[in-house]
């Protein structure tokens, strides 16, 4: 299969140039990388449990138990300001793009009035970014909860309400019912895709090593990989795996030096450790450095694959130097929209080279309007033909571009983009990782010797090239 044959939402982007010929070990994270989740079932199990235990543990009014999960306000990228209780969709440069105050969006004027023309500054610790799809539960409740105290004229603090939050929700995913109902009942949380495993045993053929780096620990691991992987393997999944690593805590694992502890493959039970790192083994905690140095790797050696911009890439590339993947599940059904609206964004690229034309022709007018030289009624005549004209281009090109937002979020739009500018999450997605897919399943259909090459990007400067 080529590359031009696979399908838009099996693709692998790149950002930055990647030979697999360079890698002899890849790593995996688990949670939303190797296991697929059913993300409106779990998130809604989640939200359940979260407002249980915010009415026992803080007292929350029991009123909050006729909340109704939201599984389509929160998405990626959103930051959250938890000294205010708003929500932002900002751009690369921190400028807010979409605000709501809880549920409730800010009108234009509204917005305006508030953020204005200045950026955000994301280093302060008061704003919480959604970095993972875990978060959708926690973002939909403490946007709830500052409607409901606003509603009813409380006072409340905003960020008090957030910790509670976030510490509850914290809490249910390390406690047993949460995790506990996922292995009770895979078949309702987790989503089984052969081509996962298969890509694997590709890659393991072809002479790469595969190690399952996760922060899950090992029985909630080996339930999930059970699931999902032993029934297309002929053998054990720990087998698949040249080296498994559980409960690593990450993103520490790649900045501290933790020890290792090895984990009995049938009991789960733990034994401390102070030998040498071996392939075939089953480890928890630890750390990258003596992963590297037992194995004797080189950073440029390892492939990490993961879902979380900052535990799993971020941290990892500024630390260690490692080359990275993103798996961003929302692709799979964002690229394809794309793909559908090409001829639409086209339009509205054709239109605006127009409208570029127009108001040249409208600023020469009005240079001679302003000098008082030739006809002036003539000129002034032309000058509000043009000006029709331009109202004209406007009103296509924002119906345009209400039509190529036709099944993104209805709230946020694209994870990728804010307005006509990519996301600030777009922003470290370039930056941070070499490559990124919508799952796992994507390596499927790219050779395990593929050399990734990045686009040509253009800058402001550059001619338009069509480089597809």
């Amino acid at each position: 299969m080529t590359e031009k044959s696979v399908s838009s939402d099996c693709k692998i982007f790149v950002n930055r140039t990647l030979n697999m010929n360079s890698i002899k070990m890849i790593g995996f994270d688990m949670d939303y990388t190797l296991v697929t989740y059913n993300v409106p079932a779990f998130e809604a199990k989640a939200y359940e449990i979260l407002k249980e235990k915010l009415i026992r543990e803080y007292k929350y009014p029991s009123v909050i138990r006729d909340f109704v999960f939201q599984n389509d306000f929160i998405i990626r990228g959103l930051v959250i300001d938890t000294e205010t209780g708003d929500f932002l969709k900002v751009n690369r440069y921190g400028f807010v793009r979409v605000a709501s105050h809880g549920t409730r969006f800010y009108g234009f004027e509204e917005q305006k009035e508030k953020y204005g023309p200045n950026g955000i500054d994301m280093s302060d610790s008061r704003y919480y970014i959604v970095h993972t799809l875990f978060s959708q539960a926690e973002g939909c409740m403490y946007a709830q909860l500052v409607d409901y105290y606003d509603a009813i004229s409380q006072k409340v603090n905003y960020r008090q309400l957030f910790l509670e939050v976030r510490k509850c929700l914290n809490d249910a995913h390390q406690e047993e019912e949460l995790k506990g109902d996922v292995a009770k009942h895979p078949e309702k949380y987790l989503i089984k895709d052969q081509r996962i495993v298969d890509a694997l045993i590709k890659f393991k053929k072809f002479g790469k090593k595969l190690a399952l780096i996760t922060n899950s620990d090992y029985e909630y691991s080996r339930k999930a990989m059970e699931y999902c992987f032993n029934p297309y393997l002929k053998m054990p999944w720990q087998k698949l795996f040249d080296l498994v690593i559980v409960a690593a805590n990450k993103p520490e694992y790649f900045t501290a030096r933790n020890r290792y502890q090895k984990v009995d493959p049938e009991t789960g039970l733990l034994s401390n450790f102070y030998g040498q790192i071996e392939w075939g083994g089953l480890y928890q905690g630890g750390n990258a450095a003596i992963l590297e140095k037992h194995l004797d790797l080189k950073p440029s050696e390892i492939l990490y694959l993961g879902d979380h911009i900052l535990g799993d890439v971020v941290t990892l590339k500024e630390t260690i130097g490692w080359r990275t993947g993103l798996v961003v599940q929302e692709l799979a059904e964002e690229v394809p929209i794309l793909e559908k609206t090409q001829l639409l964004h086209q339009k509205i690229a054709d239109l605006m080279f127009e409208k570029e034309r127009l108001e040249d022709q409208s600023l020469e007018l009005r240079e001679k309007m302003w000098l008082k030289t030739g006809d002036q009624d003539s000129a002034r005549k032309k000058w509000e033909e043009i000006k029709a004209k331009l109202i004209k281009v406007d009103d296509e090109v924002r119906d345009l571009i209400f039509a190529t937002q036709e099944g993104f979020n209805k709230h946020w739009g694209e994870v990728m983009r804010a307005g006509n500018e990519i996301s600030r999450f777009a922003t470290l997605v370039e930056r941070y990782a070499c490559i990124y897919m919508s799952g796992i399943a994507n390596l499927y259909y790219y050779s395990p010797f593929k050399y990734y090459r990045s686009k040509r990007r253009l800058l402001a400067h550059d001619p338009d090239l069509d480089l597809e």
